[in-house]
């Protein structure tokens, strides 16, 4: 140790690293034991990364919340006014205990939501096993993971508000106006005098359970579990999100998006490149492309997930790649197209949310982060077709990416109906004969063992507006979509205005100017309605798609 010898009562100096602690408590918790094995860990340079983390965690004495920082370093203890007379919150929740009681999940990080598309000043809702968090952004713009309900009477505190009068963001309940610090302790209930507060405040009921939070590589993971992080990291550190997001480069940005089926018929969808020039004709190659898929099975299929290799055709062109599930959330795809220099890579983040339901997050990467000599970071070159490609608003990208998962979104909707309708278990009901279904295979070996999926299932749905309901299964949660609507909505407002002018015109001796003004109008008023109708609702018919 560079900095003196070891002292087996105290945690070392962490060194510098991209994980900091939100809310450190004033006083360390003494871990001997653990101390002990981390001590240890650090002697390997293979362990060095998941060490890191397990000294972020070991230091906050009621994990309540750790975040990635890129420049890294501890920041200094934070001390909350007033909290030496506040009782810290029930241990375990009630979304906890749910969880403990449900069937078999592995217990990991959970992915929830991407930082490039949430709204920091909002308190949004996300979903994980059936069960309701809410994500904002907190002091010091970390991010802050709660259960959705203020203990006052269950009002979602999704439907709040971050007030920030008192110079610190706390979460507020739209119902009574209660609110609650980043570490979900109640600070304020208006229809209580102080005397009264103090009183209510000491009772562990009147606090919301806040858990043990990371933003790594720009997605937020937390600890839903009650179980303890560093005790089951130390035990199996694929459990965390270096793992799950090894070797990914910096998250340039992504795309999320809620999808009216199952985490598990969204895996095996993904993990399944035979259905890719059906499934998207026109939006990534052709039918044309279709071809004996050769595809290995995996080695061996355990519960971090499972490894295997293939060779297909897409975009007329040949190519060979890996695909590997990081259980049981991350999907992974890396290769070289045949014969041209081009690569693809493709990560997805798929979460269990609830019965029938399931979220994807598609991770698109930026340039891989080098450094000099000295260990300083050094800005990546970036391609002429890079710089295009950020002029272009994310908004529009995302358009174009609902068009893709609207492509299959009906199918499998129905598909899965039909599957739980002749028992689930897809070795009786589905008749897979070729190699490129040995993915799948693998996947339901792997989700058989080791995991299960939130049932029963709702009714299918019915209605086409509903089944492809863009705007709540991606608009309400991008923040770069709503600023688009927003946008769009303004722009027709103008060109309306442009356009009763244009009509008061075309009865003056302007008449030529007003009638070009009028059709100008109409052609872009339009166009708005087109793009704002992609923001709401999709719809895809593949009978008229030659």
């Amino acid at each position: 140790q560079k900095d003196g010898p070891w002292d087996g009562n105290k945690l070392p100096r962490a060194p510098r690293t991209k994980y900091a602690i939100i809310n450190p408590s004033e006083h360390e918790t003494k871990r001997p034991f653990i101390d002990k094995l981390l001590c240890a860990m650090i002697l390997s340079s293979r362990s060095i990364k998941i060490v890191t983390l397990l000294l972020a965690l070991t230091r906050c004495n009621s994990l309540s919340q750790v975040s990635t920082k890129v420049n890294g370093g501890l920041p200094p203890p934070v001390t909350e006014a007033g909290s030496a007379k506040i009782k810290a919150p029930v241990t375990v929740s009630e979304n906890q205990k749910a969880l403990d009681a449900a069937p078999k999940f592995p217990r990991t990080w959970v992915p929830l939501a991407s930082t490039n598309e949430l709204n920091p000043d909002r308190p949004t809702p996300i979903s994980f096993l059936d069960q309701n968090y809410v994500v904002y952004q907190g002091n010091d713009a970390q991010w802050v993971v709660t259960d959705d309900a203020c203990p006052h009477r269950l009002a979602p505190l999704s439907e709040g508000r971050i007030e920030t009068k008192s110079g610190e963001r706390l979460l507020e309940c739209a119902y009574h106006g209660w609110r609650f610090s980043n570490d979900g302790k109640c600070q304020e209930i208006p229809q209580l005098t102080e005397d009264l507060k103090e009183s209510a405040v000491a009772n562990p009921k009147c606090h919301v359970k806040s858990y043990t939070t990371m933003d790594h590589k720009g997605i937020i993971w937390a600890w839903l579990w009650k179980e303890d992080p560093v005790e089951l990291t130390l035990k199996d550190p694929t459990i965390t999100p270096e793992y799950m997001m090894d070797g990914l480069k910096t998250v340039a940005s992504s795309y999320t998006r809620d999808l009216p089926y199952g985490w598990d018929t969204l895996t095996e969808n993904l993990i399944d490149p035979a259905h890719v020039p059906f499934a998207h004709h026109n939006l990534q190659g052709t039918r044309d492309d279709a071809i004996a898929i050769n595809m290995t099975s995996p080695e061996q299929i355990t519960e971090s997930g499972f490894h295997l290799e293939f060779e297909d055709r897409t975009m007329k062109m040949m190519r060979k790649g890996t695909a590997s599930f990081r259980a049981p959330f991350t999907l992974v795809y890396n290769g070289d197209y045949i014969g041209n220099n081009a690569k693809f890579d493709l990560t997805t983040i798929n979460i269990p949310t609830r019965p029938g339901w399931s979220r994807s997050i598609v991770i698109m990467g930026g340039p891989s982060p080098s450094t000099d000599e000295d260990g300083n970071s050094i800005k990546p070159k970036e391609s002429f077709a890079g710089k295009v490609f950020k002029k272009i608003p994310v908004w529009v990208i995302h358009q174009l990416s609902n068009r893709f998962l609207d492509s299959d979104l009906a199918f499998l909707h129905y598909q899965e109906q039909e599957r739980e309708k002749r028992g689930g278990d897809s070795s009786s009901v589905y008749f897979m004969p070729a190699p490129a279904d040995r993915a799948i295979n693998a996947f339901r070996q792997w989700k058989t063992k080791y995991a299960h999926v939130p049932l029963p299932l709702p009714p299918p749905i019915k209605s086409r507006s509903v089944l492809f309901d863009r705007y709540s299964q991606h608009t309400i949660h991008c923040r770069h979509c709503q600023e688009g609507l927003k946008w769009v909505r303004k722009s027709a407002l103008r060109t309306k205005g442009a356009l009763a002018l244009g009509v008061l015109m075309a009865a003056t001796k302007f008449h030529i100017l007003g009638g070009s003004v009028v059709v100008l109008s109409i052609g872009i008023l339009a166009l708005l309605k087109f793009l704002e109708k992609g923001f709401l609702v999709g719809d895809y018919n593949h009978y008229e798609n030659e």
